[in-house]
């Protein structure tokens, strides 16, 4: 597998213009790459630029709009349930949150329910968001527009999406803590990132089409050339059974798109169900919140680690000491990802390689 370093701030201007291009505004156009590429920056390529590809394909299926905007169906605090009507997902989910976050600032609490966005990225980027204003969050996701794509536990074929499960909790004066996974063992992007290098898959993760282990990524995606396989949830029954509440709850109560519905083209729906708190409403002093944080962190980082050269991390320190080391060196693209964005790019009047 050969690869390229790119600049940050290259591809988040070769970002921001290839959606600029598309017909998005400018808003919209800086929220997508920044969101992009500091999901790249994190380590999480499968949530990065490799995505606009689809996006851009997306948009010349015509199931995706630039003219498509969320609309409000209630504000009524603590509650907010916006129709995403399949518009921009970064930018949808972004206006989602920050009035969340306003809410949850005036009332102690918001319960915000995004319904049908187009694909809105990495949900670890939103717990951020809120923790930056210094709240605490919960996001469940569901995936749909596709063809379930996860395996319940103990089956052979596939029942659900990856559904995400994002937690954030902020440190005043430090770092917050930021839980973010899929409930599949691996998102599917970190499946199409190794299909696009080449590279297996860790055993365990993905079955094929008849239900057989295999370490192929190919057998997670479409093909004339096999039945479609199945990604493994993590944790047997515990990423399953998370799997079905995120459905329910992110889009299955209010009548949103389900994995169960027939895909369209192209299509990758999210619906975001979030419970936004303010944690001084739970105890008003910052300094003690502070000091009772650290000194349980200080408690699991002093543990001893299986190999001295991989310290105990918690969640989110990971993803900072990524983005250190990216920033410094530059986001490796392989040749495949990259090849993509040059073509994605190139259709709407863009030299990809001149950034």
């Amino acid at each position: 597998m050969t690869y390229r370093l790119h600049r940050p701030e290259a591809l988040h201007r070769l970002v921001h213009d290839m959606v600029v291009a598309a017909g998005w505004n400018e808003a919209e156009a800086q929220e997508t790459a920044e969101h992009l590429v500091l999901a790249n920056l994190s380590g999480h390529d499968s949530h990065g630029v490799g995505m606009i590809p689809l996006y851009f394909q997306s948009l010349a299926d015509g199931n995706l709009s630039p003219a498509a905007k969320g609309t409000i169906r209630l504000d009524a605090a603590p509650f907010l349930i916006i129709d995403g009507q399949i518009a921009l997902g970064q930018p949808n989910a972004r206006n989602a949150v920050d009035r969340a976050v306003l809410m949850a600032k005036a009332n102690g609490v918001a319960i915000v329910n995004l319904l049908d966005s187009h694909h809105i990225g990495r949900i670890g980027h939103y717990a951020e968001v809120a923790a930056a204003a210094g709240l605490i969050s919960f996001f469940w996701v569901n995936v749909a527009g596709r063809p379930p794509i996860v395996a319940p536990y103990g089956a052979k074929e596939a029942r659900f999406g990856t559904n995400p499960h994002a937690i954030g909790i902020p440190l005043p004066g430090g770092d917050p803590l930021i839980l973010d996974f899929a409930t599949s063992r691996m998102a599917h992007g970190k499946a199409r990132v190794a299909l696009n290098k080449g590279e297996p898959v860790p055993p365990g993760y993905i079955i094929d089409g008849e239900g057989r282990p295999t370490t192929d990524p190919a057998h997670v995606f479409a093909s004339p050339d096999h039945p479609l396989g199945a990604l493994l949830p993590f944790g047997d029954h515990k990423g399953a059974g998370l799997s079905l509440i995120a459905e329910l709850l992110s889009a299955g109560l209010m009548g949103a798109a389900r994995i169960d519905e027939k895909p369209a083209k192209t299509w990758i729906i999210n619906s975001l169900f979030g419970v936004i708190l303010d944690p001084a409403r739970l105890e008003p002093d910052s300094a003690l919140r502070k000091s009772r944080i650290e000194s349980y962190l200080a408690f699991v980082h002093a543990a001893k680690p299986q190999d001295p050269a991989n310290p105990v991390l918690v969640p989110g320190e990971k993803e900072r000491l990524m983005r250190a080391e990216r920033g410094a060196v530059g986001i490796p693209l392989d040749d495949e990802t990259w090849s993509q964005i040059v073509a994605a790019a190139a259709a709407h009047g863009i030299d990809a390689e001149s950034y």
